[in-house]
């Protein structure tokens, strides 16, 4: 509750009545709050949309609002034959404000709501759930930088416990399992690692696969943004790279907020400066980070962009392009969330 006092959640006495004089209107037409978990249930689902599309400072506040209230809401619950589901939405509600705070720079605050998803998943009964928010949290901490081989334990671990029925969590824990594969260096199991997410993805139901620009769809897109991390970090021609980074773009709904080609651009140019060609990767990689707006350079975005540079041999740092690559990097995002 301190941290949600921190983020500015909405609280005053004014909107204290106003929840109390709802609830009392909803008791006299007779609706109770188990009536209430299909629209949170919807609630849930836009959010997996607005978090890509707006900045985090947009989204953080009315986040934390709505954790207040479902907590309120579910501790009236607990024990109770739908305390289950209310559990369901607080971990799909915490998994996003981790995201969220992950995409905004805060990495501290960013963990502990990890934490609080995996408990309520656990505890909502839901397998898949509890295994989807691990691999989001693995994926997220790539881009900040934690150490893959203590990830990459965690994830083999979550596979092990994993259902065995194809669900969205699975199939997204073998994708982020490539990427740390990719990550270490190890070449033939990211390939047979992105083959598992492949032959997940032909199994999943059309409502998950579906081209949707949502956190909560598994579709084409990831497996084939998963195709193009393992080329830039593993290596092989640059051919084979760019062939997979237009099959990725070409995989994008047409919907998409503009984070992930810029994600996906910046992969080609790291790729590029990692087989040799430090000049075009870095003038590629300038070009797109500096048209990102500042409040859309998010964590995923700018640690991308800053592996680019990291890419380049120490031979390479004096070239002016790259000297004024660095300088862009250095005027960083902007991390606000007022």
């Amino acid at each position: 509750m301190q941290s949600l006092i921190t983020l500015g959640a909405a609280s005053s006495p004014a909107v204290e009545a106003l929840q109390h004089i709802r609830d009392g209107v909803d008791r006299a037409i007779g609706r109770d709050e188990g009536s209430h978990l299909d629209d949170w249930e919807e609630t849930v689902a836009e959010y997996g949309y607005s978090i890509l599309q707006l900045p985090p400072h947009r989204t953080i506040p009315e986040l934390a609002a709505d954790l207040v209230t479902v907590q309120r809401v579910a501790s009236r619950h607990v024990g109770g034959r739908q305390y289950p589901a209310w559990c369901r939405v607080n971990s799909n509600l915490s998994m996003l404000m981790a995201k969220t705070l992950g995409s905004a720079g805060q990495p501290r605050l960013a963990r502990d709501w990890w934490t609080t998803a995996e408990h309520a998943a656990t505890t909502s009964g839901d397998a898949d759930l509890r295994v989807m928010v691990t691999a989001e949290r693995l994926i997220q901490g790539m881009y900040e930088e934690r150490p893959a081989a203590v990830m990459l334990r965690r994830a083999d671990a979550t596979l092990a416990r994993a259902p065995r029925a194809p669900g969205r969590g699975t199939a997204q824990l073998h994708t982020a399992r490539t990427q740390l594969l990719a990550l270490q260096g190890d070449g033939a199991a990211a390939a047979t690692a992105l083959r598992t997410a492949e032959e997940y993805l032909q199994q999943l139901p059309a409502s998950v696969t579906r081209n949707s620009p949502s956190v909560f769809a598994y579709g084409e897109d990831r497996v084939r943004y998963t195709e193009v991390w393992a080329h830039a970090y593993v290596g092989g021609s640059l051919g084979e790279l760019e062939e997979a980074v237009e099959r990725a773009l070409h995989a994008l709904p047409d919907d998409e907020p503009p984070r992930r080609p810029a994600q996906l651009r910046l992969l080609h140019a790291a790729g590029l400066v990692r087989a040799g060609d430090v000049t075009e990767g870095v003038r590629h990689a300038h070009a797109v980070y500096e048209a990102q707006p500042a409040d859309q350079r998010s964590t995923m975005v700018t640690s991308l962009a800053k592996q680019v540079m990291e890419a380049v041999p120490e031979a390479g740092r004096k070239q002016p392009g790259v000297a004024a690559y660095g300088e862009l990097l250095a005027s960083g995002p902007r991390r606000s969330m007022a």
